[in-house]
């Protein structure tokens, strides 16, 4: 929900409570006024009556309004509510009775006010109040939104910059001005902290640069001299297969070292060029590049090619993507094994044969990756596929299930 939102309903919210208790707190106050004044004009009427009554007219003050009765006792001042039928209407009057003795006789007289009227101004009033404070409520809700509105511009201006932020972009992150103190400091605090990942950014990748030829320039070095120290015509049997292993984990470790620097640049997005490519002729061409090693191993490879899938993405990350489970796919398959692949619907199914592996299917694109039953390495390819699915927001799910079946959806 947004805060502009938040904010007008929690207003309306309050100020509908406040409304709904403040007429019914209205009403009765008023009524209770009008009742007042209603009484006062019936103490009036009395003080009149007894100014102007004498012996010979007590009887003349008889009316509908107004009863005169005799009685045997003294009677308190009372007030109470009345109905009478006026015109087949039920009209309700307000009634003072109270006693008055003339020539040791006591009567009882009652005097009736009607409360229609009364009732009809209170209604007006209420009515008034009410429309009154309502339409003070609308205009106060309609100023505070175009203000919250006006106030929080600068907000969604912040947010838009800092999603299209990119680190690796050579460019300074400016935010517009604010009036609101809070919103200034937010924004003094992100143009800091973007000016800070940009220089921790640039020494980062200074030393991914600096790695690559430290430690490739070495290895290739030492790859370089064990292969003469191979083309010698005096070494023994034994001397060659220590050269071979010296070789082999040699190019081995040239090869992670690879690979973890290439993780460090995806994650540090230097592969930001996106190119359309059809995945399709992607997968036929590194097929026919692993061709070999597929022979080597006697697997049987079905493609369906059900609908044509593009996506946006750097061309060289895409090649490591395909390669990767492929290879995979490959790699941990058996002798005589299934390799299918299936796209369809914007994603792609690779299924391949293979033993099952001792661990869960969560940890199977964590780096080096071991089983406990085969002992043998999963190495740092699927943690690459990994790392490119999340760069693009890609969904990449593993599960075995008499095969290993991996699914990559694009959307």
């Amino acid at each position: 929900m947004k805060l502009l939102t938040k904010t007008s309903l929690n207003f309306i919210s309050v100020s509908v409570l406040f409304f709904l208790v403040g007429s019914i707190v209205m009403y009765f106050s008023v009524r209770n006024i009008i009742q007042q004044d209603l009484q006062e004009q019936l103490l009036e009427e009395k003080s009149n009556f007894v100014y102007t009554t004498n012996e010979n007219k007590i009887k003349e003050f008889s009316s509908d309004l107004f009863s005169v009765q005799k009685t045997q006792k003294n009677i308190l001042s009372s007030f109470s509510d009345s109905v009478l039928i006026v015109n087949n209407k039920y009209v309700l009057y307000r009634k003072l009775q109270f006693s008055y003795l003339k020539d040791d006789q006591y009567y009882r007289i009652s005097i009736l006010k009607s409360q229609s009227q009364s009732d009809m101004l209170i209604m007006k009033i209420v009515i008034m109040n009410v429309g009154f404070a309502m339409f003070f409520f609308l205009i106060v809700f309609f100023t505070n939104r175009a203000s919250i509105k006006n106030t929080l511009k600068v907000f969604y201006s912040t947010i838009r910059k800092l999603d299209g932020f990119q680190v690796n972009k050579a460019r300074t992150l400016t935010l517009d001005a604010a009036e609101v103190e809070e919103i200034k400091q937010l924004n003094t605090v992100f143009e800091k902290m973007s000016e800070q990942i940009s220089k921790d950014f640039e020494v980062q990748k200074e030393y991914t640069e600096n790695v690559t030829h430290e430690l490739q320039t070495p290895l290739s070095v030492i790859s370089t001299k064990v292969d003469e120290l191979m083309q010698a015509d005096n070494l023994t049997k034994e001397q060659m297969e220590q050269l071979a292993l010296l070789m082999e984990t040699t190019n081995r470790l040239s090869r992670i070292n690879k690979s973890l620097i290439f993780l460090t640049k995806i994650d540090n997005r230097f592969y930001t060029e996106k190119t359309n490519i059809l995945l399709n002729d992607l997968i036929n061409e590194k097929l026919d590049v692993l061709k070999e090693a597929i022979k080597e191993k006697s697997i049987q490879v079905e493609v369906k090619s059900l609908d044509p899938t593009h996506v946006d993405m750097d061309k060289y990350l895409a090649d490591t993507l395909v390669v990767n489970l492929l290879k995979n796919a490959i790699l941990h398959n058996q002798l005589g094994g299934k390799l299918q692949i299936i796209l369809s619907n914007h994603s792609l199914v690779i299924t391949n044969s293979g033993e099952h592996l001792s661990f869960s299917e969560s940890d199977i694109f964590k780096r080096f990756t071991r089983s406990e039953q085969s002992k043998k390495g999963l190495g740092i390819g699927l943690s690459i596929v990994k790392r490119i699915c999340d760069l693009y927001n890609f969904k990449i799910n593993y599960q075995f299930c008499k095969e290993h079946i991996f699914t990559l959806n694009f959307r």
